[in-house]
């Protein structure tokens, strides 16, 4: 009798076509816990930099019998997640795994799968004991063995699939041990899987109750609804620990940073979308948006059956952007992340694409729904459409409400099409909204860039140290003009006419320091326009520069395997000065491809400390050491071990450091030096940076402060061409501060020195 034969490659074929990625089959083993009723999910790893590294999955779920393992995971396709109600037995969870992509998983990941899973033996759940356990299964499985093997019928028999069944145990649950990885795990691909799972479940800010120190009442609820689950569910937590563990993916602090607040409620049952749009008491409580007003809209859904249920709550972030881990409007269904919607480099929402190309002029998209009314606008809203970096938000789907949709084979979001325009035009549509409050909260104040340094000075001494002293110039400027008008008033009143004409002097002059304001601000934008696309490219060379390092690491072994086997000689001396070549190559990569992830990642911009200057300025100096030699010029590092910043980022002490060594270390000639003092004062910190070769003249000094005049054309491997940005951006970093950078006069043996000066706080 005729029958089909499967071929052993169909594992292969279906995890590449199913599985896109190898933190998408981590997510898929951890979604299987999930629906297994598991309250606790740990995933560890070992060596994964090597061939004999280990991955370990381990839950407290409702586990398998012998039975239902080969019913489910050693049948392809199998029915035991489509029978019945679709839910976990024990939460009634709403389950999240299908396809049999558990498995295809496993086998991405690794060669060699060791599972051991006891059952649930249906008795009431312990709160501190977990589940008890009546039997249960062990098994082997060897993937490299099955596709030695002709067709999945050629199995039987042999050692590739073992099994065997376990008896009664204390405690329910499931524990894979994935051997004999794949591939090795570097520097990139720990990158990836950080990026994803720090927002694997969503964040707690987005999904608890927000305190009233946010926002003073509910909006349209007091969380969203994130998945189908029984009420008597105790929730779900992963644990990460060994290789995997990520120090620096801390949740930001939402409710500190959040100026506006936006959320939906959206239910084609109830035939209805809520929206709400509410500055948070941080945003009332700066002078800019001390004006602003919430906004609620309750409009019905269009008859369709393209309408699909969701909840969203989004936070918008005012002056810096989120953290890299978090920035973005993120999509999960049933509480779990569906890539790649709010990848860095993902625009599901066009939000980058309107920020880049935005000009003045009201936004079109509020005009996409009929019939729902929406806040008054102006001409210039346009301009202040910000991109993904400054949302950090999430909108949930579960599998009930979104039925319609359908996903892509590759788990790695849904299909184009009507129902998914919905969804992605009612959220942008609510952004819009929030634009359009924060323009007109703010449409007449803007912040003063040139502040003379005393009075910056005075607004530092009043500002504790998590705000930025800027924000504090537009008030200054509201009470001035405010003050003045009503001393006019009074003086006219009196009939004191020549008073009120000087007070009318006194007016002129505060209206133009605010036009002067206005252009300031509008060229800075232009200018951090350039930087944002720059940012994106230097993104994407970093993750370069790490690759070519390991590359050069692979070439550098393989010379030395074959300088080994050549007799001594000639060849054989040229192969092992090639292999240490190689080697330089590899650590240079590898010091350079740190250093920038530094500048650019997520600690380097999470929180406000005070630095060791020295010990920030070594790292810059190791990147630029290597320029540096070709030219026959010496850095030295005079900054005195114990000279402290006041609180500032990290990564702002990275970017004024870089910025000016790069350029001492262009214009110091062959030979020169460059040298960096610091020294520190009753009132300020104090850093110089000193180089031979050319002198600027201090009289057209300035000049070089202005976006976009470069102070070179010259290309250098690791000191780029100029774009004229640099002491832009240094002056910017240094006024958020409150502080002072300049040209000042040389010490005896050097051309040009320009100093930084920080109030000390």
């Amino acid at each position: 009798m005729a029958k089909f034969a499967v071929d052993t490659k169909l594992f292969r074929e279906l995890g590449e076509l199913l599985v896109g990625r190898d933190s998408t089959a981590m997510v898929e083993l951890v979604k299987n816990a999930y629906d297994a009723d598991s309250r606790l999910v740990r995933v560890h790893g070992e060596r994964l930099n090597d061939a004999d590294g280990v991955i370990t999955i381990q839950d407290d779920g409702t586990g398998m019998t012998v039975q239902a393992f080969e019913k489910g995971f050693l049948t392809i396709a199998g029915r035991t997640k489509t029978e019945g109600q679709h839910k976990s037995p024990l939460f009634k969870r709403r389950f999240t795994g299908e396809k049999g992509v558990g498995r295809l998983a496993a086998h991405k990941l690794a060669s060699d799968l060791h599972i051991t899973s006891h059952h649930w033996d249906g008795a009431p759940l312990d709160p501190v004991e977990g589940l008890r356990s009546d039997q249960g299964v062990a098994a082997h499985i060897d993937w490299d063995e099955i596709e030695k093997l002709e067709t999945l019928d050629d199995i039987e028999g042999t050692n590739a699939v073992e099994t065997k069944p376990l008896g009664a145990a204390k405690k329910a649950g499931t524990k894979l041990v994935l051997r004999r990885p794949r591939r090795s795990w570097g520097a990139r691909e720990f990158d990836a899987f950080f990026r994803d799972v720090a927002t694997l479940v969503p964040a707690e800010p987005i999904i608890e109750t927000l305190p009233k120190s946010v926002v003073s009442s509910k909006l349209l609820f007091a969380s969203p609804t994130i998945r189908d689950t029984s009420t008597g569910d105790p929730g779900f937590k992963i644990e990460y620990s060994g290789d995997f563990r990520d120090s620096a993916s801390e949740v930001p602090a939402v409710s500190e940073a959040a100026y506006w607040v936006i959320e939906i409620d959206c239910d084609p049952a109830r035939g209805n979308v809520k929206v709400a749009v509410e500055p948070t008491n941080a945003a009332r409580r700066a002078s800019k948006y001390e004006n602003a007003e919430g906004w609620r809209g309750d409009y019905p859904i269009p008859k369709s059956d393209d309408a699909v249920q969701f909840t969203a709550r989004i936070f918008e972030k005012d002056g810096t952007p989120w953290t890299r881990a978090y920035a973005g409007i993120r999509v999960y269904l049933e509480g779990f992340r569906i890539p790649p919607y709010g990848d860095p480099n993902d625009d599901w929402l066009e939000l980058d694409s309107e920020y880049r190309s935005r000009g003045k002029g009201e936004q079109g998209r509020l005009r996409r729904f009929t019939g729902w009314e929406v806040p008054e606008g102006d001409e210039g809203e346009g301009l202040t459409i910000k991109g993904n970096a400054h949302y950090f938000g999430a909108v949930f789907l579960t599998r009930e409400g979104s039925s319609k949709l359908q996903m892509l084979v590759n788990r790695e979001g849904f299909l184009p099409g009507p129902r998914w325009n919905f969804v992605s035009d009612v959220v942008r549509w609510a952004v819009g909204v929030q634009v359009r409050q924060r323009r007109m909260a703010s449409a007449d104040i803007v912040q003063h860039r040139k502040v003379d340094a005393k009075r910056r000075r005075a607004i530092v001494a009043r500002a504790d140290e998590g705000s930025a002293p800027v924000a504090f110039h537009a008030r200054e400027l509201h009470q001035q003009a405010v003050s003045i008008v009503r001393e006019m008033k009074t003086l006219t009143a009196a009939g004191n006419s020549r008073a009120a004409a000087e007070q009318l002097d006194r007016l002129e002059e505060v209206v133009v320091e605010a036009d002067q304001i206005s252009s300031d601000d509008v060229s800075e934008a232009v200018m951090f326009r350039v930087l944002a696309s720059v940012g994106l490219e230097q993104a994407a060379f970093i993750h370069e520069i790490l690759g070519l390092g390991a590359t050069a690491e692979v070439v550098a072994d393989g010379l030395d395997r074959i300088a080994r086997q050549v007799p001594i000689g000639p060849e054989k001396r040229a192969l092992r000065a090639l292999a240490g070549d190689a080697k330089e190559l590899r650590e240079r990569l590898k010091r350079n491809g740190i250093y920038l992830s530094e500048m650019t990642g997520v600690e380097g911009r999470k929180r406000r400390s005070r630095l060791k200057l020295r010990d920030r300025f070594e790292p810059v100096a190791a990147f630029y050491q290597a320029s540096a030699e070709r030219r026959g010029v010496v850095i030295v590092n005079d900054i005195p071990s114990s000279l402290v910043s006041p609180p500032i980022f990290p990564a702002e002490a990275a970017a004024l450091f870089s910025n000016l060594l790069s350029n001492a270390v262009k214009f110091a000639g062959t030979p020169g030096s460059v040298r960096a003092v610091g020294r520190a004062t009753d009132d300020e910190v104090i850093i110089c940076f000193e180089n031979t070769g050319i002198a600027v003249d201090a009289k057209s000094a300035d000049r070089w402060f202005e976006p976009f005049r470069s102070t070179t054309s010259e290309v250098d491997a690791n000191l780029g061409q100029g774009m004229g940005l640099g002491l832009t951006v240094s002056r910017s970093l240094m006024d958020e501060y409150g502080g002072v950078i300049q040209f000042v006069k040389p010490s005896a043996g050097f051309k040009t020195a320009i100093e930084l000066r920080w109030p000390r706080r």
